[in-house]
C-alpha cells in the first residue's frame, strides 16, 4: 500500500515530531533484507511502529501534512524493495495490533499486525470454519485483507464482516463488507489506508474435522511450495481462474532459471527464492521480467505481477 507524495525529507523538526508521537519508536537506514521475507533490499530511510490508533492517526497527519511519502509494511512477504532502499516513510503495527477476540455469535475481531497464519490455526483449532484456506500464507492480516489473499478456493473476504482503518489524513473510517468493491486479490480499499482491524463471521464445527482442513492445507502448500527458504510468496497473480500462474511458467520452461542469487523455484514455478541470501533485489526484478517476457513470447500469456514493488 503506498501513498505517492512529494519526495522524502520533512527535515529534523518533522524527524522529532513523529519520534515524540511514538516514543521513540523510530528507526533510520533499516535494511530492507531484514523485514523482508524475501532477504533482499536496501536501507528504509525511515521505519516507524505504532502500537495505538491514536499513535497511527497522529502519526499519518504529521506526515499527510508534509505531504511525505507514506509505506505500509506488514510481515513483509509479497514485497520487493530496490537495493538503493526506499526514501520516505514506513508505518509498521506493532504488538497492540495482534489481540484476536471473540464473541458468542462467532464474530472474530483480530487486530491488523495478527499473523494470518496462526490465526487460522488458532481458529480451526477452537473449532470454527472459515478461514482454513489461510493455513500457511505467511502474512499479516492486515496486508491479506487489504489484498484479499486467497488459496485453496477460498479468500478474506469469503467470511469478512466489516474492515477498520486509518486513511492518510488521520481519519478512522469502518466499511462493512458489501462497501467494498472486492474482486480477485483486491479489497477496493482506498490508496494509502493502513487496516487496523477486521471482523470475521465464523461457523462453528466439528472442532476435529476443521482442524484437519486446516492441516491438509498446510501440509499440501509445504509439499508443493516452498516454505522454509527466503521468498516473496506467490510472484505473479492466475491470469485467470483455469489459468494458474505456475502452470503458465512451467509450461514456458521456467523451472529453475536464474538470475544472480534468484531463482525459479523448482518446486513451484510462480515462486522466486533466494535460498543463500545471495539475490539482489536487482536480480529478482530482472527474473520477474524475463518470466513475463518468455510467458508472452512463447504462450501469448501476459503475467501481472502479485509482488509490491517499492524504490
Amino acid at each position: 500500500m503506498e501513498n505517492n507524495a512529494a519526495p522524502a525529507g520533512g527535515g529534523a523538526s518533522l524527524v522529532k515530531a513523529v519520534f515524540a508521537s511514538v516514543n521513540g519508536r523510530l528507526r533510520e537506514g533499516v535494511p530492507a533484507s531484514g523485514v523482508t521475507t524475501l532477504s533482499v533490499g536496501g536501507p528504509i530511510q525511515y521505519l516507524v511502529t505504532v502500537e495505538s490508533v491514536a499513535e497511527l492517526q497522529a502519526v499519518m497527519r504529521l506526515l499527510s501534512s508534509e505531504e511525505q511519502r507514506m509505506y505500509v509494511l506488514g510481515h513483509g512477504s509479497n514485497l520487493l524493495v530496490a537495493d538503493a532502499g526506499l526514501a520516505g516513510w514506513v508505518l509498521r503495527l506493532g504488538s497492540a495490533f495482534k489481540g484476536v477476540e471473540c464473541s458468542a455469535q462467532g464474530e472474530w475481531l483480530v487486530g491488523g499486525a495478527a499473523p494470518l497464519m496462526a490465526l487460522a490455526r488458532q481458529v480451526s483449532d477452537q473449532g470454527f470454519s472459515g478461514l482454513e484456506f489461510a493455513a500457511g500464507i505467511p502474512a499479516s492480516l492486515g496486508g491479506s485483507v487489504f489484498m484479499n489473499a486467497g488459496a485453496h478456493r477460498g479468500e478474506i473476504a469469503d467470511r469478512l464482516v466489516s474492515v477498520t482503518g486509518v486513511l492518510p489524513d488521520g481519519e478512522l473510517v469502518t466499511w462493512r463488507r458489501d462497501e467494498l468493491p472486492w474482486k480477485y486479490r483486491s479489497s477496493g480499499l482506498p490508496a494509502g489506508v493502513v487496516v487496523t482491524a477486521a471482523k470475521f463471521q465464523l461457523v462453528e464445527g466439528d472442532r476435529a474435522e476443521i482442524s484437519r482442513r486446516c492441516t491438509e492445507n498446510l501440509t499440501y502448500r509445504r509439499s508443493t511450495q516452498p516454505l522454509t527458504v527466503p521468498s516473496a510468496g506467490s510472484v505473479f497473480k492466475n491470469p485467470s481462474p483455469e489459468m494458474s500462474a505456475g502452470r503458465v511458467l512451467e509450461d514456458a520452461g521456467l523451472k529453475g532459471a536464474s538470475i544472480g542469487g534468484a531463482i525459479v523455484s523448482p518446486m513451484h514455478a510462480n515462486w522466486i527464492v533466494n535460498p543463500e541470501k545471495k539475490a539482489s533485489a536487482s536480480d529478482v526484478a530482472r527474473l520477474i521480467e524475463m518470466c513475463q517476457h518468455q510467458a508472452r513470447d512463447r504462450l501469448g500469456v501476459f503475467l501481472e505481477p502479485e509482488v509490491r514493488m517499492w524504490k
